[in-house]
C-alpha cells in the first residue's frame, strides 16, 4: 500500500534559534525516506525588522541601511552556526541576493516617499523565502533529500463576495506535478500564507494564511495526518489561565472543534481545517516540547466512549446585548429578516440570537465596538414600530460576554442544560440570554463580563471534575500536620482511582511562611516546597486561595494549638469552607461563640469534625453523637481522657517517684515541652467541656473544678525552675497511691459529666476489676452509661495520643466528610 504524505506545520518561533531547528529535527527524523511537507512561516521578529525596514525607507531615515546590513549579518551568522560550512554557500548566496533585492526594492520606496501595500507584503514575506532555504539546507546537511518549494506559485485563489477560496482543482494539478518532477524526496519544505490570484498577482491568505496552506497540501495529497505543532500538549477543556484545572481534550470532532473556535477557544480557525476537514483527514494538535504527548485528534467522529458530554467550555469577551421588546413583534412575520438583513448590509456580525417563544421580544450578541450603530440601525428599521408603539424598547447591554459549552454528546442527553445551567446558579451568575442551536451540540450563556471568570470555572468544575473534588488547605504542618500530609500523600491516587475521590493539597501554613498552588501541591517534595518558600503567612490570603471558585467543594485542616487559628472559623463557615481540626480552642470558646460558630454550620450546610478533639483517632464524639441521634439518654460520661497522664499513672507503682516519671516521659516526648500543661488537667477539662457540651449541656470551661497536680508555688516559675523542684510533687501522690493501694485500686485522671451536666476533673481511684485498671501505655477510655447501656456502661478503648494515630483521625474525618458530600465509600 503507497504510504501517506504527512504535512507538518510548526510554530513560526522555533525558526528563531537553533535550538527550535533541532526540535524540529526531532520530530521529522522518522521521515528519511519518507513523505512529510512541512510549511514554514518566519518568526514574528524577522517579520517585524522586514517592516520596519519598509516605515524607514517611508520617512527617509538614512538609519535605514545599517538596520539592513545588521540584519543581513544576523541572517548569515545564523546560518554559519546552524549549518556545516561544506553544505552553505547555495543558501548564502540566496540570502545575499535577497538582500540586494530589498536594497533595491527599498531606495524605489525612498525616493517616492510611500510603500504600496503589494510592496509592504513582498519585503514582509521575503523572510519566509530565507527561512524556508536555511530550513533545507540544514535538513541536507543531516542527510534528508529535502527540497523547498514557493507554494504562492502553486496554489490558486478565487476573489469573491465571502473572501478568498483556494481552487483546489488547478491547484492539485501544479502541486502534483511538482512533486512528480523532483523525484524522491523526502521532506519538501513549504512557503505558506500566499496564493496566486487569476490575474498572476500574489495574494496573501489572511491572518491564517499559514495553517489554510497546510489544510491545502493536507487535500491536495490525501495525507495520513496533518500536525500543527504548538507549545501546547493540545485544546484545552478551558483556558488554562482562567480554569486552572483545565485538561487537554484528547479527541474532538470537526464539528465540536468548529464549535469551539468561535466562541473562542484557543484552537485553529475553522477556516484553517475546512480543506482537510472536506478529506477527512485527522488533524493533530501536539506539543513540540512533549513530542511523545499524543496531543488532541480532531477527526471526523468525536470519543463516543469519552466520559465527558461536553468537551470544552470558552468565553467570549466584549459583547453587548441588543434587546428589541413589544408586544406589536407577536405574530408579525418578517421582523427578524428585516433585524438581520439591515444588519448584514452594515458589516455587523450577530454572534447569538435568542427569542422567545411568545415573540414578544428577540435579542442578539453583537461586538461591543458595533453595539452604538446597532441599535442606531434597529431604530432606524423599526421606527413606525416605535412611534405606533407596537415595539416598546430598542436598547443595548454592555459589558457581557458570551459562555459556550460544546460537545457531540450532548445531543439527546436529558439533563445537560439543568447541569449547565445549575452549576451557574450555585455560583450565583445571572444569565441574561440563552442560545442552543438544534444540533444541541453547543448550549451558549450571556451573562455580565464581570461574572465571566467565575462562570467559565464553575461550570468547567460541574462537568470535568469528580463532584467529590476537595480543595484542602492545611495548617499546622508540625508533628500531627506533617504526619497528616504523609498519609494523604500516600493513598491519594487510591482514593480517586477506586472511589473517585479528589483530594487536592492547594496550600500549607505555618507561622512564617506558606506554600500555594492552583491545581495540586507535589505532596512528595511538599517539605522542600514550603522550606523555600517566599511566600509569607497570611491567613486571609491563605483561605482566599482554598476557596476556590472552580473546585467543588473546599476543607481547611487546622493542625494548630492556637487560639489564633479557630477565630477565623465562623467567617470560613459563612464562606462556605469545611472545617476538619484536632484543636480543642474553638469547641472550648464562650457559649455565645460555640452557639454561633455551630448554628451557622447548620445553616449553611458546613460541616465542622472535630472527632480528633477528643480521643485522638477514637470514634468518642461519633460514639456519642450517634447515641443521641439514635434516642438514647446519657446518664453519666467518664473517661481517661489524656494519654500522658494515663501512660504516668500507668508506671506509677510506687517503686519510682512520680517526679522521676515526669522526667522520663518528657524525655521520650510522652508530655508537651512544658510539663505543667498536661499535670495542669487542662487539657482534660477542655476535652470534657466539648464531650459535656456533646451532650447538649451549656458548660463553660470555668465551671469545671479540677484538680491539678501542679504545686501552687511552681504555677508560675520558670520550666527550669519547674523541672528542677518537680520532687515537690511526689509526697502527696505518694500518699494518694498508698491509700488506693491498702483498698486494692487504682489511681486515673478522670474526667467525668453527669446526668444533670455537672462535671469534674480529678484524681479518682478504680478497684481493680473496672474497665479504667486495665488501660496500659498511653491508651485512653471513655465509658457512657445511658438508658440502653445502664448496667454495663458502653467503652471506647485505644491509643490516646501520638501523632500517627491522631493524624489518622484527621484523616479520617477528612474522608467522612467526602462521604457526606456524596462519596461512595
Amino acid at each position: 500500500m503507497k504510504k501517506a504524505y504527512s504535512v507538518y506545520k510548526f510554530d513560526r518561533e522555533l525558526y528563531s534559534t537553533s535550538e527550535g531547528i533541532d526540535k524540529i529535527l526531532n520530530v521529522v527524523k522518522p521521515y528519511k525516506g519518507g513523505k512529510l511537507v512541512i510549511i514554514v512561516s518566519q518568526n514574528n521578529d524577522l517579520e517585524k525588522k522586514l517592516e520596519e525596514l519598509v516605515d524607514l525607507a517611508v520617512s527617509g531615515e538614512e538609519i535605514l541601511w545599517a538596520r539592513m546590513e545588521r540584519l543581513k549579518t544576523e541572517q548569515l551568522t545564523f546560518v554559519e552556526k546552524l549549518i556545516p560550512s561544506s553544505s552553505r554557500a547555495a543558501v548564502e548566496t540566496e540570502i545575499r541576493l535577497g538582500f540586494q533585492n530589498l536594497g533595491d526594492v527599498l531606495k524605489s520606496v525612498w525616493l517616492v516617499s510611500d510603500c504600496s501595500d503589494i510592496t509592504r507584503n513582498y519585503v514582509r514575506g521575503m523572510g519566509n523565502i530565507w527561512v524556508t532555504r536555511i530550513l533545507t539546507e540544514k535538513l541536507k546537511s543531516d542527510g534528508f533529500a529535502a527540497e523547498w518549494v514557493n507554494s504562492k506559485e502553486l496554489i490558486d485563489i478565487k476573489i469573491g463576495i465571502n473572501g478568498l477560496t483556494v481552487l483546489l482543482d488547478s491547484s492539485a494539478v501544479k502541486i502534483n506535478t511538482l512533486i512528480k518532477e523532483r523525484g524522491e524526496v523526502d521532506i519538501f519544505v513549504v512557503t505558506g500564507g500566499r496564493g496566486l490570484s487569476s490575474d498572476g498577482k500574489s495574494i496573501s491568505l489572511g491572518r491564517h494564511g499559514m495553517e489554510v496552506t497546510a489544510s491545502v497540501y493536507a487535500n491536495i495529497l490525501t495525507a495520513g495526518e496533518l500536525v500543527f505543532w504548538t507549545n501546547s500538549d493540545g485544546v484545552k477543556s478551558a483556558d488554562p489561565g482562567k480554569v486552572p484545572a483545565a485538561v487537554t481534550i484528547s479527541r474532538l470532532s470537526y464539528a465540536e472543534a468548529t464549535e469551539l473556535a468561535y466562541i473562542g477557544a484557543e484552537i485553529l480557525h475553522p477556516g484553517a481545517f475546512t480543506y482537510a476537514m472536506h478529506k477527512k483527514i485527522p488533524i493533530c494538535i501536539r506539543n513540540i516540547n512533549n513530542p511523545d504527548s499524543k496531543g488532541t485528534i480532531i477527526s471526523d467522529s468525536s470519543d463516543e466512549n469519552g466520559n465527558n458530554l461536553i468537551k470544552g467550555f470558552s468565553i467570549v469577551d466584549n459583547i453587548s446585548l441588543l434587546n428589541i421588546e413589544g408586544s406589536g413583534m407577536v405574530g408579525v412575520p418578517g421582523i427578524s429578516s428585516r433585524l438581520f438583513s439591515a444588519l448584514y448590509k452594515k458589516n455587523i456580525s450577530v454572534i447569538t440570537i435568542s427569542q422567545a417563544s411568545s415573540e414578544h421580544s428577540i435579542c442578539c450578541g453583537v461586538s461591543s465596538d458595533q453595539a452604538e450603530e446597532a441599535k442606531k440601525i434597529a431604530r432606524e428599521i423599526f421606527e413606525p414600530e416605535l412611534v405606533s408603539f407596537k415595539i416598546n424598547s430598542i436598547e443595548t447591554e454592555d459589558d457581557c460576554a458570551i459562555l459556550g459549552a460544546v460537545g457531540d454528546l450532548m445531543s439527546g442527553t436529558p439533563g445537560i442544560s439543568a447541569k449547565f445551567f445549575g452549576a451557574l446558579g450555585k455560583a450565583g451568575v445571572n444569565v441574561r440570554a440563552i442560545a442552543q442551536g438544534s444540533s444541541e451540540r453547543n448550549i451558549s450563556a450571556m451573562i455580565k463580563s464581570e461574572d465571566a471568570t467565575r462562570a467559565l470555572r464553575a461550570v468547567h468544575s460541574g462537568f470535568y471534575l469528580s463532584n467529590q473534588t476537595l480543595s484542602i488547605g492545611v495548617i499546622g504542618p508540625g508533628l500531627i500536620g506533617s504526619t497528616l500530609l504523609d498519609q494523604i500523600a500516600s493513598e491519594s491516587e487510591r482514593l480517586k482511582e477506586n472511589f473517585g475521590v479528589d483530594l487536592r493539597l492547594r496550600g500549607i501554613a505555618r507561622s512564617g511562611k506558606m506554600i500555594l498552588d492552583e491545581n495540586n501541591l507535589d505532596m512528595s517534595n511538599w517539605r522542600n516546597l514550603l522550606d523555600n518558600s517566599t511566600l509569607s503567612t497570611d491567613i486571609d490570603d491563605f483561605a482566599s486561595h482554598i476557596n476556590s471558585e472552580y473546585i467543588p467543594h473546599r476543607v481547611i485542616i487546622d493542625c494548630t494549638t492556637s487560639e489564633g487559628i479557630p477565630a477565623n472559623y465562623l467567617d470560613w463557615v459563612k464562606k462556605g469552607i469545611h472545617i476538619i481540626t484536632p484543636n480543642k480552642k474553638a469547641g472550648t470558646t464562650p457559649m455565645p461563640q460555640y452557639r454561633e460558630l455551630m448554628e451557622e454550620t447548620r445553616k449553611r450546610g458546613v460541616h465542622f469534625l472535630y472527632e480528633t478533639t477528643v480521643g485522638a483517632g477514637l470514634p468518642v464524639i461519633g460514639t456519642l453523637r450517634d447515641l443521641i441521634l439514635t434516642g438514647d439518654k446519657i446518664k453519666k460520661i467518664e473517661g481517661v481522657f489524656s494519654g500522658t497522664l494515663a501512660y504516668l499513672f500507668w508506671r506509677f507503682d510506687g517503686t519510682t517517684p512520680f517526679s522521676t516519671l515526669v522526667r522520663e516521659a518528657r524525655e521520650l516526648g510522652f508530655t508537651e515541652p512544658d510539663p505543667r500543661d498536661d499535670l495542669s488537667g487542662m487539657d482534660i477539662v477542655r476535652k470534657t467541656v466539648i464531650l459535656a457540651r456533646e451532650a447538649g449541656n451549656s458548660v463553660e470551661i470555668e465551671d469545671i473544678p479540677v484538680h491539678s497536680l501542679v504545686p501552687g508555688a511552681l504555677v508560675d516559675v520558670s520550666l527550669d525552675e519547674f523541672m528542677s523542684k518537680l520532687e515537690v510533687m511526689d509526697d502527696e501522690l505518694d500518699e494518694l497511691y498508698k491509700e488506693a493501694i491498702s483498698r486494692d485500686e487504682v489511681i486515673k485522671y478522670t474526667g467525668i459529666i453527669e446526668e444533670d451536666g455537672k462535671c469534674e476533673v480529678l484524681l479518682k481511684s478504680y478497684p481493680k476489676d473496672h474497665p479504667f485498671a486495665g488501660i496500659s501505655g498511653t491508651d485512653n477510655i471513655v465509658a457512657f452509661t445511658t438508658e440502653r447501656y445502664n448496667e454495663q456502661p458502653l467503652v471506647v478503648r485505644g491509643p490516646g495520643a501520638g501523632p500517627h494515630v491522631t493524624a489518622g483521625g484527621v484523616f479520617a474525618d477528612l474522608l467522612r466528610l467526602a462521604s457526606y458530600l456524596g462519596a461512595k465509600l
